[in-house]
């Protein structure tokens, strides 16, 4: 039997990293919300990164129909808890992880435990949990925690990162918590992604909010997986070079476009307020 050797595990990584550096990945705790389209490979990525302890939680099971884009979706997954698949896939790459569960989700009574002496939250909730992303948020606001969010949008992504020298989830989102469920997340997918790159070619049919229904392919779930673990990878050895909401980072790979910078005053900025309206017409809301 092979026997683990975290120095050599994680060596390639020299050059990149420091030595010391690479000593505080390893000391360092990060959370992650979700275990599904992203979050899987948001672990995954950050245990080859030689991160050495997370807070994980999905109470969610794999089917056939995550296979097309899901990190721990197989045949021999399917039917089996996400985040129980993740974790053992995870100990697979390092047996010296520390592993926290969470399988019955995020809430407020396990909040406070899910947060504490975390050093990063990246956030992969499914996206539809408009109230379960804003809770997580505040509370990592509260605690001084900074947040890691991106939008796999066809071949591409959007990504916001949230701290303390931020705007509010609430300023910068703008959503009218008594409208439909429709109306707030359209009001989150403009702000996570202003650009709007893959609207040019992604079919407006294949989108039904009303049945939290949106397409997602592969390519661009990978990339939202490069774009945030490298965010959250700074944000415990380079917090400085964070760049808080309204910041925003939107590229298509497809397009070959990128697009970043602020928006002000996020959604209450005139140019989306247009956006939503034109939005809200395309999708017959």
């Amino acid at each position: 039997m092979n026997e683990f050797n975290y120095d050599l595990a994680f060596s390639r990584n020299s050059g990149i990293t420091t030595d010391q550096e690479q000593q505080r990945l390893k000391k360092a705790t990060v959370a992650i919300a979700g275990m599904g389209g992203v979050g899987g490979d948001y672990l995954i990525t950050l245990a080859r990164a030689g991160v050495g302890n997370f807070k994980i939680s999905d109470f969610d099971e794999f089917e056939v129909g995550n296979f097309n884009r899901q990190y721990g979706a197989t045949l021999s997954s399917v039917g089996k808890p996400k985040m129980t698949v993740m974790q053992d896939l995870t100990l697979d790459i390092n047996p010296e992880c520390h592993i926290e569960t969470y399988g019955e989700g995020i809430n407020e009574s396990n909040i406070d435990s899910f947060l504490k002496d975390v050093d990063v939250f990246v956030d992969a909730v499914e996206f539809f949990e408009i109230q379960t992303h804003r809770m997580i948020i505040n509370a990592c606001r509260e605690r001084g925690i900074p947040a890691i969010f991106g939008v796999p949008l066809g071949f591409g992504v959007g990504m916001l990162v949230y701290t303390n020298n931020g705007m509010t989830f609430d300023d910068y989102f703008d959503i009218d918590y008594s409208a439909s469920l429709e109306h707030q997340v359209l009001k989150m997918s403009l702000g996570c992604a202003p650009a709007g790159f893959h609207l040019k070619y992604v079919d407006p049919e294949s989108v039904d909010l009303s049945q939290r229904k949106a397409p997602s392919i592969a390519s661009g779930c990978k990339l939202a997986t490069g774009m945030v673990i490298t965010q959250t990878i700074l944000a415990i050895l380079h917090p400085n070079e964070l760049k808080p909401i309204p910041y925003y980072t939107c590229y298509d790979a497809r397009l070959n476009k990128l697009k970043k910078g602020t928006l002000w005053l996020g959604n209450r900025n005139p140019i989306q307020k247009i956006k939503f309206t034109v939005a809200k017409r395309l999708l017959g809301l």
